[in-house]
């Protein structure tokens, strides 16, 4: 199970707009898939408290022990190490290592203090994570991952979640929880479209009632033989003609 703490509190969609911001800030908010190594190495990062120094460690698997991933700070800088192994992987497109790179990025932008560590096969929630998702630090980060490597704007168009793991290197389970979410809210967009058209179309129906036609008579006119007879009280009028039938 993965080391988690609580941490300031942040909302799901706070999170992934950090992530977008993040994305922008290094220039690849149009790349797919998202060149994380690249990021990583930048020597650069924005965190919540300011642009810092991002120094990223490429350790032999040994010295990493049962640690995928590990995020250090101080004051002026933040240190991410990974195993290399899982190094390697990602930078041949492996889903799972992309998406350790990409969290232990999001811990970098998100978080401060002590160390946090991603560990070995880590997967599930923790505890702090099930009953208050908001405050964890391994939630947050897990839907910053995924935000930043999974382009929201493309999901909507694609047809199922292996399509999203294949587009933007991610694992299945992440790309099943975006497309599904992705899905749930285009639902719900449409049935708010549904909503107003139906409001709209009550109010043009109350601001425009329906006309009334006129109906005629099957007698035809004795004056110009157009059956166009309106009866109007006891008199029948001819719209054609003007002729008045008073029946007298």
């Amino acid at each position: 199970m993965t080391d988690d703490r609580r941490v300031v509190r942040r909302q799901d969609e706070e999170v992934r707009r950090l992530a977008v911001a993040t994305k922008r800030d290094y220039e690849t908010e149009r790349r797919r898939p998202v060149n994380i190594v690249r990021c990583l190495e930048s020597g650069q990062i924005l965190t919540c408290r300011g642009r810092k120094k991002l120094v990223y460690r490429v350790l032999a698997d040994e010295e990493m022990g049962e640690d995928d991933g590990k995020t250090e700070f101080t004051p002026d800088s933040v240190i991410i190490s990974v195993k290399k192994s899982v190094h390697q992987k990602a930078f041949v497109g492996d889903g799972r290592s992309r998406m350790t790179l990409a969290h232990e990025l999001a811990h970098g932008v998100l978080h401060y203090g002590d160390p946090l560590y991603r560990a070995s096969g880590a997967s599930g929630a923790t505890s702090i994570s099930r009953l208050r998702p908001e405050d964890s630090a391994e939630h947050q980060a897990k839907v910053f991952a995924s935000a930043f490597l999974i382009h929201d704007d493309a999901v909507e168009e694609m047809n199922s979640p292996e399509e999203v793991s294949v587009e933007f290197g991610v694992s299945y389970e992440a790309a099943k929880i975006a497309f599904e979410r992705k899905k749930r809210e285009k639902h719900r967009r449409d049935e708010g479209a549904q909503r107003v058209r139906k409001a709209n179309e009550r109010f043009q129906a109350e601001m425009n009632p329906p006309k009334s036609f006129m109906r005629y008579s099957e007698r035809a006119c004795p004056e110009c033989r157009n059956k166009t007879m309106v009866a109007s009280g006891f008199v029948f009028l001819c719209h054609t003609c003007g002729f008045h039938d008073t029946g007298e």
